[in-house]
């Protein structure tokens, strides 16, 4: 038979104890109650771009309203991207398909954001 001693429940704990205990207490709090902000999140979850078939991409360029070369140097990428875009020769890529979302958000503001009318 074995003498093992155990500590009961309930008795004195040390510093780190009661700081483990306390911010087990806060977090079972913030989970409770879905205040989240004095934590840090370290995982996120991150949303697929929207997808652009040819007929997308002529559509939201037809709504700014602008020529494939205005529109590939607003976007940063050149006209021949975007006229391979549009007669479905290649699709945009991740970074361009996360771009056009935020063009196609609001077109008007993304184009004010990016031109400007030359003084003469």
């Amino acid at each position: 038979m074995t003498n093992t001693k155990r500590r009961k429940s309930g008795g004195k704990t040390n510093a780190a104890g009661r700081k483990l205990m306390a911010a087990l207490r806060e977090l079972h709090h913030a989970v409770m109650t879905g205040d989240t902000s004095k934590h840090t999140i370290r995982e996120v979850e991150i949303s697929e771009p929207g997808h652009y078939r040819a007929g997308d991409v002529r559509a939201l360029r037809s709504a700014m309203n602008v020529s494939q070369g205005v529109f590939a140097a607003m976007i940063g990428v050149s006209p021949a991207l975007v006229q391979h875009w549009e007669h479905g020769i290649r699709g945009p890529g991740l970074l361009a398909r996360r771009l056009l979302d935020q063009v196609r958000q609001n077109p008007g503001k993304y184009a004010q954001s990016v031109m400007r009318r030359k003084s003469a």
